[in-house]
């Protein structure tokens, strides 16, 4: 379990990219970043984006983000990523997402799982400051979700070449397109990978997915292609040969992580009836809004199944369906690690 420390280390012997104020217009940074070696250890399996926890008052519950680290390590995933969407991230305030990142940064220490840090932000500058402060904590890896700022491919261009100039980490790309008309397509994200191998991962979830993926896995330039969208379509994308998972499901972690497992030992049979259990589930949260934050209370993940700027109250019916349908979970769920 030291992959990670050895990961973290030869990152540290490699350096820190310099991030300058005039980055966005300036010459390319001097050293050669398609040549930068790949140092990916494995970065494989279930990585959980991480939900962000809020106490009554609607404060970020740190506490609670915290702890949802150990929860995690205890579910034996591979990977802790924040914050994205289902971070509830378009609602976290700055100064939030920075503390939220050393908080992160400090439970995972000493830790085996990958940390992956979510750099966007609506424009190149404002992604690059918040890369620059991510940088500095030493992250195993980034994430970015594409600008809402701009008008064309060459403004996804210009973004992400500037995010390979601030890091020489790892870098997933998500491809959820933010911009109205652009097709955040196939050969472009291959286009980026052969210029910088270190942005040679995807987190592929734009349509059509299955055709996109069958585009990426294999191809020299590209390191790693996970699966996302909750997983609802998890069994398909791993016999279509994806790394793993990127998503939102704390709620659900042992179970995603026993299908990961009995997909590496060749039990495609096990795989598909977990799965299916787990399909149950993602089905009752789309029915039941407040599912999901009725479960990662329900589980001990977070004290509160509070929300900022939504008050959602469940009917003794929506319950009893919840618990209805985990019941058929529960073989492959653990009991979670106590609160100190």
């Amino acid at each position: 379990m030291d992959r990670k420390l050895t990961r973290r280390d030869s990152l540290k012997l490699m350096g820190s990219a310099a991030i300058g104020s005039g980055l966005m217009g300036s010459a390319p940074l001097s050293r050669d970043l398609t040549r930068l070696p790949v140092r990916d250890g494995d970065m494989r399996g279930i990585f959980v984006i991480l939900s962000t926890p809020y106490t009554e008052s609607g404060a970020v519950d740190y506490e609670d983000l915290a702890f949802q680290v150990e929860w995690l390590d205890h579910a034996g995933v591979h990977g802790l990523v924040w914050p994205q969407n289902s971070s509830d991230y378009p609602r976290l305030r700055t100064a939030e997402i920075r503390r939220g990142m050393e908080v992160l940064t400090e439970a995972n220490r000493g830790r085996s799982m990958t940390l992956v840090l979510g750099v966007q932000q609506d424009a190149s500058d404002e992604m690059v400051e918040l890369a620059g402060f991510a940088e500095r904590l030493e992250p195993d890896m980034m994430i970015a979700m594409p600008p809402k700022v701009g008008t064309s491919l060459s403004d996804y261009r210009a973004y992400y070449t500037a995010l390979a100039h601030v890091t020489e980490r790892p870098v997933m790309i998500q491809t959820q397109p933010n911009l109205p008309g652009v097709e955040f397509d196939t050969d472009f994200i291959l286009e980026l990978a052969s210029r910088y191998p270190h942005l040679g991962y995807v987190k592929e979830e734009a349509q059509p997915v299955f055709d996109r993926i069958q585009a990426l896995v294999g191809q020299p330039q590209i390191q790693r292609v996970y699966s996302a969208m909750r997983g609802r379509y998890f069994a398909y994308d791993l016999r279509l040969g994806v790394d793993g998972l990127v998503s939102g499901m704390a709620m659900y972690a042992e179970a995603f992580v026993r299908m990961w497992e009995a997909r590496e030992a060749g039990d495609w049979d096990e795989t598909r009836d977990v799965h299916a259990r787990l399909l149950v589930m993602l089905t009752c949260e789309t029915a039941i809004p407040g599912a999901g934050r009725y479960l990662l209370q329900r589980r001990g993940i977070f004290k509160s199944r509070a929300q900022r700027g939504r008050d959602v109250q469940l009917s003794d019916a929506q319950i009893a369906e919840i618990e209805h349908n985990l019941r058929g979970l529960e073989p492959y769920l653990k009991e979670g690690p106590r609160r100190g």
